[in-house]
């Protein structure tokens, strides 16, 4: 069965500060989730990459942003990386290369 890895951002956070996370449902619900006391906005969605594999994709694009730069994890063992929503994608592209199945979606509320 299909999953999703995800960037999203939030507007009431810096714009080079995206969460990069994974999800068996549809990333719209899973954002709606997210919409608590705790964020003062809600987050969008930025881009999605579908694939069977999302547990892996999403463990390797974490993996690799903390061997390009270990201090762009904002908090160590959370899924919110200080870098552009820009750069994630890119990240992901790279990702979904080594996947037989990866779709990549962007949205257009990308800044």
């Amino acid at each position: 069965m299909s999953g999703y890895v995800y960037i999203l951002t939030n507007p009431s956070f810096r714009d080079d500060w995206v969460k990069i996370g994974k999800s068996s449902r549809p990333v719209n619900i899973r954002s709606k989730e997210l919409d608590n006391t705790a964020v003062p906005l809600p987050f969008e969605i930025y881009a999605v990459l579908k694939t069977e594999k999302y547990d892996e994709a999403e463990k390797q694009i974490h993996h690799l942003i903390d061997i390009v730069n270990p201090d762009m994890r904002i908090r160590k063992g959370r899924e919110f990386f200080n870098v552009t929503p820009e750069k994630a994608l890119s990240i992901f592209r790279e990702c979904a290369r080594t996947l037989d199945d990866a779709l990549i979606e962007t949205y257009d509320n990308n800044r």
